[in-house]
C-alpha cells in the first residue's frame, strides 16, 4: 500500500451526491472549454452540441458511477486516502498543462485543444503504464495470485492501482498513440503541437518521481555505506513490502527489519535528470528551433540516455529483464531510435519553426 497522507471523509448518505456532483462538475469545465473554443473559431454552436461532442466522456463516467451506485460503495461512509504520490502525480499534471496551455498562446497555436488533449493523454498514460506493467508480469495478474482483497470484497488484481504496477514508458507510448490519433483526427500538426508538449512531460515527470521517492516505488538496488545519499525506506514504503515478499528479504532489509538497507535514491537520479532536460529544452533548444520535431527528437534521445544509466542502479527486477537488460532498457533503445528518425526525417523538411502546419 502506497503511505497515506491523509483521508478525505465522506459522511454515508452522501455518497450518491457527492459522484453525481463530480459528474456535472467534469460535464460543465469540459463543455464550456469548448464552448469558448468554438467562439474564438468563429462557430455558432450550444451546450448540447457540447455535450454530445463530450458523449463518449460522460458515458464512461456515468458507468462508473452507475456500477459504484449499485454495488453499494457510496452508501456508507467514504474515506478516500489522499497519497502523498497522488497528489504529487495530480501536482505534475497540472503543471504540465498551465506550461504547455503558455507555450501554445505563445506560438499561436490552439490552448483549448491543448487542454482538451491532454484529458486524453492523461486517461491514456494511466491505461498504457498499467498495460505495460501487467504484459511484463503476465503470471501475477492472470495466475494464482490473480485476485486481490478489498475492504469491498475480491477484485482482480489488474485493478489494483494502489499495489503499484505502473510504468511510465508504457504511459508514454500510450498517450503518444493518443495524442497522435487526437490530432490527426482534428487536424492537428503532430510535430509542432509534440514541440510544445514534450517540454511539459519532462517537468512532469521530474515531480512524479519524486511522487515515486515518497512512495518508495521504483526503488535502486543496494548501495554501499560510504554512498552519503543513500536511502532507507521504512515498513510502509513499497520497496519494503516487495522486499519482504521476495526469498531472500535478508539481501534487502536492515537486520532489524524497521527499514531496506541503504539503496541508490533512483527516483531522484531521473527526477534530477528530468529537470536538467527540461531546462535544456525550454532555454537552450526551444529558442534556437530550426525545424518541427527538434524539441521533441531531442527529448526522446536525452531521455533514452538517461534512462539507459538510470536502469543501471534500479533493482524493481517485477519490471521485467530480457538477456540481462532490463525491459525499460530495452525499451530505451527503441526510443532512442525514435528520436533519431524523427530528427533526421524533421529535419529534411526544414519547416519554419514558429508556422503552424497541417
Amino acid at each position: 500500500m502506497l503511505p497515506v497522507l491523509f483521508h478525505i471523509v465522506i459522511p454515508a448518505g452522501f455518497g450518491k451526491v457527492a459522484a453525481v456532483l463530480a459528474i456535472v462538475l467534469v460535464a460543465v469545465l469540459r463543455a464550456v472549454a469548448f464552448l469558448r473554443r468554438a467562439r474564438r473559431e468563429g462557430e455558432k454552436t450550444s451546450l448540447v452540441a457540447a455535450l454530445k461532442d463530450d458523449a463518449t466522456t460522460l458515458v464512461a463516467l456515468v458507468a462508473v458511477a452507475g456500477v459504484l451506485w449499485r454495488s453499494g460503495v457510496l452508501d456508507g461512509e467514504l474515506r478516500l486516502p489522499l497519497h502523498t504520490y497522488g497528489l504529487l502525480i495530480a501536482s505534475a499534471f497540472l503543471a504540465g498543462i498551465w506550461l504547455a496551455q503558455r507555450e501554445a498562446r505563445r506560438r499561436g497555436q490552439d490552448p483549448e485543444r491543448i487542454a482538451d488533449l491532454s484529458f486524453w493523454i492523461l486517461v491514456a498514460a494511466l491505461v498504457g503504464s498499467r498495460v505495460y506493467f501487467i504484459f511484463v508480469n503476465w503470471d501475477d495478474y492472470f495466475g494464482v495470485r490473480a485476485f486481490a482483497m478489498t475492504p469491498f470484497g475480491r477484485i482482480p488484481r489488474l485493478l489494483a492501482f494502489w499495489e503499484g504496477g505502473l510504468v511510465f514508458y508504457g504511459g508514454f507510448i500510450g498517450a503518444a498513440l493518443t495524442a497522435w490519433w487526437y490530432m490527426r483526427r482534428h487536424q492537428m500538426a503532430f510535430l509542432a503541437y509534440a514541440d510544445t508538449l514534450i517540454p511539459s512531460v519532462a517537468f512532469g515527470h521530474f515531480l512524479g518521481r519524486l511522487g515515486c521517492f515518497s512512495a518508495g516505488c521504483c526503488w535502486g538496488g543496494v548501495a554501499h555505506d560510504h554512498l552519503p545519499w543513500a536511502v532507507k525506506f521504512p515498513p510502509e514504503s513499497l520497496a519494503f513490502q516487495t522486499f519482504a515478499g521476495r526469498e531472500n528479504p535478508a539481501v534487502f532489509l536492515a537486520p532489524d527489519r524497521l527499514s531496506t538497507l541503504p539503496l541508490h535514491p533512483v527516483q531522484l537520479y531521473e527526477s534530477f535528470g528530468e529537470l536538467a532536460i527540461f531546462l535544456v529544452l525550454v532555454l537552450v533548444v526551444r529558442p534556437r528551433k530550426a525545424f518541427h520535431g527538434q524539441v521533441l527528437a531531442t527529448w526522446l534521445l536525452a531521455y533514452a540516455v538517461l534512462r539507459t544509466v538510470v536502469e543501471v542502479f534500479r533493482a524493481d527486477v517485477e519490471r521485467g529483464v530480457v538477456r540481462g537488460l532490463g525491459v525499460g532498457q530495452w525499451t530505451s533503445i527503441a526510443i532512442f531510435a525514435v528520436g533519431a528518425a524523427i530528427w533526421a526525417k524533421a529535419r529534411q523538411r526544414r519547416a519554419a519553426p514558429d508556422a503552424v502546419v497541417a
